[in-house]
């Protein structure tokens, strides 16, 4: 039976690719890749890694990756086709006898007096607490009226000529921190390199970004990146220019950009 694995393999070998090359221009380990064409999913960071990795490398055999998705199942087992389904055993009657059916009465009358012995007791607990809170008030409001007829009524405050301090408006304040309402992100590829972008759950773009292009989507809570090449695509969110995501030789995978975390990937060293 043709699983996942054995599906990639043939696919990557009919192609004249080696593990090594596809490994160096998706920038995913070696390891990684192994273990998806091996099944050998517990080499895998998590479930979702080898999602994105599955669905990197379906785009690089030019693969289509939903079909490869309702082909296998998430594990890489072949999904059962319609046709391969069987009919169950026939199901035999139990015939049963008097004294079973009044066992059966009594167990369940048993039980239903069982419930009803719950629903009271929480009933009785319920009430319990009622009483018991009016009588702590009760007794709070007991005590304050004889310490004001012990004591006797509070006298005036004596006026002593100083006036209440009042809001200048000159005093700090405390800033909150702006939060736009929508959040822009805008990629500028310097060289080919393989991207996917989440913005609020959903998968706005997977594929590659080639040198001098474009891509700019909205969301407005978050973005979740992964890149293969990350020092090779620039970065801007609502016109602002972000720090360079990874230095040479490293990939990203889900890095989040939020309304709350966006200023610290802000590059405060940028002139354009």
């Amino acid at each position: 039976m043709e699983n996942l694995g054995s599906f990639l393999r043939e696919k990557r070998k009919s192609k004249g690719l080696s593990l090594e090359q596809v490994s160096e221009e998706l920038r995913i380990k070696l390891s990684f890749l192994e273990a998806l064409e091996e099944e050998k999913d517990e080499l895998l960071p998590s479930p979702l890694y080898k999602k994105i990795f599955l669905k990197a490398y379906a785009d690089y055999l030019g693969l289509n990756f939903e079909e490869i998705l309702n082909k296998f199942s998430f594990d890489g087992s072949k999904v059962r086709e319609k046709e391969d389904t069987f009919s169950a055993p026939p199901v035999k009657k139990e015939v049963q006898t008097l004294e079973q059916v009044k066992r059966r009465k009594g167990k369940i009358n048993y039980n239903s007096w069982l419930v009803l012995a719950g629903i009271l007791l929480g009933v009785i607990i319920i009430l319990l607490f009622i009483m018991h809170q009016q009588i702590y008030k009760y007794d709070k409001d007991t005590k304050i009226r004889t310490k004001e007829a012990r004591l006797g009524p509070s006298l005036p405050v004596p006026d002593t000529g100083k006036s209440e301090p009042r809001f200048t408006g000159k005093e700090k304040t405390k800033k909150i921190p702006f939060q736009p309402e929508v959040m822009t992100l805008r990629l500028e590829g310097l060289d080919r390199t393989w991207a996917m972008v989440i913005g609020d759950g959903d998968t706005l773009f997977t594929g590659f970004i080639n040198k001098g292009m474009q891509v700019e989507y909205k969301a407005q809570d978050y973005f979740k990146l992964t890149l293969g090449r990350a020092w090779l695509v620039k970065g801007y969110l609502n016109g602002e220019k972000l720090r360079s995501f990874g230095p040479k030789g490293k990939s990203i995978f889900g890095r989040e950009i939020n309304k709350n975390n966006y200023r610290d990937f802000l590059d405060t060293t940028a002139t354009e």
